[in-house]
């Protein structure tokens, strides 16, 4: 996760990275038809992003800057992503991937640059260290 943090620019937790890479691959195999993959068990892991998503309002500067309140936004996104997880599952897939777009953007869009990190000062930035090396 680290050199992916490097391309992105952005502080990636671990377990987040591979879920959300998991889920990715498995729809790649599944859509290529390389190997049949049962949509349910890409479901169960698009809904550990949401997870994931949702526990980024407390954890991350970029989303505490906005003006609803954080347990709004936390259960926003995790009905908004269950929505979009349940659209994927059992009703059509296409339309459930769309709708999980904003989920994706909005985890993205999260993240703590890693420039915002060296400009802080050294103690905040070691505290965001530690909580992301002991995220999820």
């Amino acid at each position: 996760a680290f050199e992916i943090s490097s391309i992105l620019q952005r502080k990636v937790c671990s377990v987040c990275f591979a879920v959300s890479s998991t889920w990715l691959t498995m729809m790649l195999v599944r859509y290529f038809e390389i190997f049949p993959i049962n949509k349910f068990l890409i479901a169960l892991l698009l809904a550990e992003s949401v997870a994931g998503v949702s526990n980024l309002v407390k954890e991350f500067k970029a989303v505490r800057q906005t003006k609803l309140p954080e347990p709004l936004l936390k259960f926003g996104i995790v009905i908004y992503g269950t929505l979009a997880v349940f659209v994927f599952a059992f009703v059509q897939e296409f339309l459930g991937l769309i709708l999980f777009t904003p989920v994706i953007v909005f985890g993205f869009s999260a993240l703590t640059p890693i420039s915002k990190l060296k400009e802080g000062n050294k103690e905040g930035s070691l505290l965001l260290k530690s909580k992301l090396k002991n995220c999820c």
